[in-house]
């Protein structure tokens, strides 16, 4: 799956968890369960888009369905006719600035996950260490600095040491026995891979408040005064530089710990009301199920003149290998003139493929007795891949063959080598060739010819001469071996 089209419905999921959470069980004094419940759910948001529900679905047939190739169009080059050195329109490839964007926002995240790693090193490096009775490591600083935790350490000031030592070492004992950097770590990684999602950044919010009301607690229970440590919770908000990997004393938001502190507990029945995250699920399973359709009755088929290319002609032989009954099959192309015409080829049993005629054509439209054997074709299995041959020339392959640099390259490089055909300008003659091509089993352009021709032979041979000019690929790959890949690309001749 494309990593941002799986990140894209890894947010849809993180806001709609977020926004059930916020409005149900946030003020909820549950905490143990409410922080289990924000790790569950950021788990599921980042598993639910890589589940496939498979449902099967009786639909019609219909002429776009069938069994062939489809060609690879790459995108148009646009070339021009200016008097010192041909013009190209070039478009932006937005997709791959999206791509760029996408993983510059990861590192940049990650970086900044290290420099706040790093911090804390630095204080535990340099600091006064003293190992407690359960292996906690407290670390005594000098000067301002707010106390936090992180792993199995207590970062301290020296003067919280003296002053305020038994609440500021319970609370952040308490951070270190439920391991709650562990899930700010973890939160932390995914916050990297989410970047650009504020519902999951809201989500780690989340969670550190509950970390915090979590440790408040543990302090409470302790048996320390909670006017007392409310009072010092209120000197500490204020406190110095804190980072974002470590659980902070000071951390949160001051005035909703002191509300958890003096809230009621809740009803263990209030946790009925995480089942939201089910409704949710369901329309997970719903959005990306994967429909496999039985096919019906030809409700509705068009004619078209077009012959199909004969070199798909062997493609189809091995897919209906084995399968041909003695009166024969026919079989449909795939969406020619946008799903809206057919072509239908008829395949005798020994082998011999040719295009039917029209009034044929509407005899099988027409008659049950042949939409039975064109249905049954439809509904037969793709059969087993087989070893690529030596002289075999493929439509779609595994690793498909690569220009160096990219897609846009391949673009520059036609628009900037294309000489525009000086009787083609004196004519003022313009028009778009398609060109057809097959990328070797050792990268090299060969095959080169119009298959589709622009009315102006001399544009026409200027675009076939660029295609063959074109520099070495890395060729394609089948089944882990190179095979021969075909490619059509329109070159647009346009005059300023």
């Amino acid at each position: 799956m494309d990593a941002i089209v799986y990140s894209l419905k890894v947010s849809v999921f993180l806001i709609a968890f977020y926004l059930m959470f916020k409005s149900l069980m946030s003020r909820e004094t549950l905490h143990r369960a409410n922080r289990y419940l924000i790790l569950s759910t950021i788990a599921m948001s980042f598993v639910l888009p890589l589940c496939h529900l498979t449902v099967s679905a009786e639909s019609p047939v219909v002429a776009n369905w069938g069994v062939t190739q489809s060609v690879v169009m790459l995108e148009e080059v646009i070339v021009g006719g200016g008097s010192a050195s041909p013009s190209a329109t070039l478009s932006i490839d937005w997709r791959a600035v999206a791509v760029v964007v996408f993983y510059a926002g990861i590192i940049a995240c990650l970086l900044r996950m290290l420099i706040s790693i790093f911090g804390v090193l630095k204080f535990v490096r340099r600091g006064e260490r003293q190992t407690l009775s359960n292996g906690s490591v407290l670390v005594i600083v000098d000067g301002e600095q707010a106390p936090f935790s992180w792993i199995k350490y207590i970062i301290i000031s020296r003067k919280d040491y003296e002053e305020n030592y038994q609440e500021v070492v319970t609370h952040e004992l308490a951070h270190i026995h439920c391991r709650h950097s562990i899930d700010v770590l973890v939160c932390d990684v995914l916050c990297c891979l989410q970047w650009f999602n504020p519902a999951m950044w809201l989500l780690r919010q989340e969670l550190c408040a509950v970390h915090e009301y979590e440790a408040d607690e543990a302090v409470i229970d302790s048996g320390i005064n909670a006017k007392q440590y409310q009072i010092l919770l209120i000197k500490k908000a204020a406190g110095g530089k804190w980072y974002s990997i470590a659980n902070s004393f000071n951390h949160s938001k001051l005035k909703y710990r002191i509300t958890m502190m003096s809230r009621k507990k809740s009803s263990g029945w209030t946790m009925v009301k995480a089942l939201y995250v089910l409704p949710i699920a369901a329309f997970a399973a719903i959005a990306f199920a994967n429909c496999s359709k039985t096919e019906g009755e030809i409700t509705k088929i068009n004619y078209s003149e077009d012959i199909m290319p004969a070199e798909q002609y062997e493609q189809i032989l091995k897919m209906v290998e084995g399968n041909i009954p003695d009166e024969g099959i026919y079989v449909f192309s795939k969406e020619m003139n946008g799903g809206k015409d057919a072509i239908i080829t008829h395949v005798d049993p020994d082998g011999t493929i040719t295009p039917v005629s029209k009034e044929e054509f509407e005899a099988i439209a027409n008659d049950k007795n042949h939409k039975d054997v064109v249905a049954a074709i439809m509904q037969q299995k793709e059969p087993e891949p087989s070893e690529p041959s030596e002289d075999e020339v493929y439509m779609i392959v595994e690793e498909m063959p690569e220009f160096p640099g990219g897609e846009l390259e391949l673009r520059r490089y036609i628009a900037e080598h294309v000489i525009y055909p000086q009787d083609a300008k004196a004519k003022n003659q313009q028009g778009k060739a398609f060109v057809q091509f097959v990328i070797d089993k050792n990268g090299d352009v060969k095959d080169a010819k119009i298959a589709r021709s622009t009315g102006c032979e001399s544009i026409d041979n200027e675009a076939v001469r660029v295609v063959k000019s074109l520099p070495q690929f890395k060729p394609g790959r089948q089944r882990g071996q190179n095979v021969n890949v075909s490619f059509t690309i329109p070159i647009n001749f346009q005059l300023n």
